[in-house]
């Protein structure tokens, strides 16, 4: 009687189509990434091009074509074009169309707002305006945003008194008092009189020991006055405070009287 006939062994590879497809699925996922990132396959991968600082830029920076250093800055050196998702970019950013419309666009305009670099420029930017008919090294290019339409600039010179050298920078607030000469029965024949007057001036600039201060055209009358009569000296106030203050005039007999001075 013959031996019955082995039977054949089933195969172990049962797994191995599934393991295909699951290669074949990842490789068309990583494909499908891939075409959407760099392609610009689908909405999020379009582009803009667009104008951007390419370092910060504070006010007072005049843009020239051909001019930079000192209060001068190179169009192509300060402002650079950028390719980013349309989807980051405001609606109201300038659109580049070529180096020399952009040029022709920002030459003698002057920066009234500091830019940070990677700020996007907008249409009608507010950051900036036009130099104007004035000359370029006029003071009022210096900070226009610091000289209010209705305003003048007007110098007071730091050397009159010491009380004028108290170390202020440009963009402090500072008091003005005044030491004045008023006659009246009161004074005993000390017409010395102080008091606080103009306050909370913003310092404009200073230059050469000459701190520039905007003020209205009333009150250049009233400075005019007192630089030429009496006796000036700053008080500097902490950031911040801009609230008005009533002071009471001092003379020598208040002094006397408050102090208890008495003859010796």
């Amino acid at each position: 009687m013959a031996a019955p006939a082995p039977r054949p062994r089933a195969s172990g590879g049962g797994g191995t189509p599934l393991i295909m497809l699951g290669i074949v699925l990842a490789l068309v996922t990583a494909v499908l990434v891939l075409f959407l990132t760099t392609s610009g396959g689908g909405a999020g991968g379009k582009t803009e091009t667009v104008v951007v600082a390419a370092q910060n830029l504070s006010a007072g920076t005049v843009l020239s074509t051909d001019q930079s250093g000192g209060n001068y800055a190179r169009v192509s050196d300060v402002f650079h074009v950028e390719h980013l998702p349309a989807d980051a970019v405001p609606a109201d950013a300038l659109t580049y169309s070529s180096t020399g419309t952009l040029d022709s666009a920002l030459n003698n305009q002057i920066v009234t707002a500091p830019f940070m670099a990677g700020d996007i420029l907008r249409r009608n930017d507010g950051r900036m305006a036009a130099l104007g008919s004035g000359p370029a090294k006029s003071l009022t290019n210096h900070n226009p945003a610091g000289l209010p339409a209705g305003d003048v600039l007007v110098a007071l010179h730091a050397g009159d008194s010491s009380g004028m050298q108290i170390g202020a920078q440009e963009g402090d607030h500072v008091d003005i008092l005044a030491t004045e000469c008023v006659n009246s029965p009161t004074t005993h024949g000390n017409c010395q009189v102080a008091q606080t007057t103009i306050q909370n001036l913003t310092i404009y600039m200073i230059s050469g020991g000459v701190l520039y201060v905007a003020v209205s055209h009333q009150d250049a009358l009233v400075l005019k006055l007192l630089v030429e009569t009496a006796k000036l000296d700053l008080v500097l106030r902490k950031p911040g405070d801009t609230s008005n203050v009533t002071t009471q005039p001092i003379d020598t007999a208040w002094i006397i009287s408050h102090f208890g001075f008495t003859p010796p």
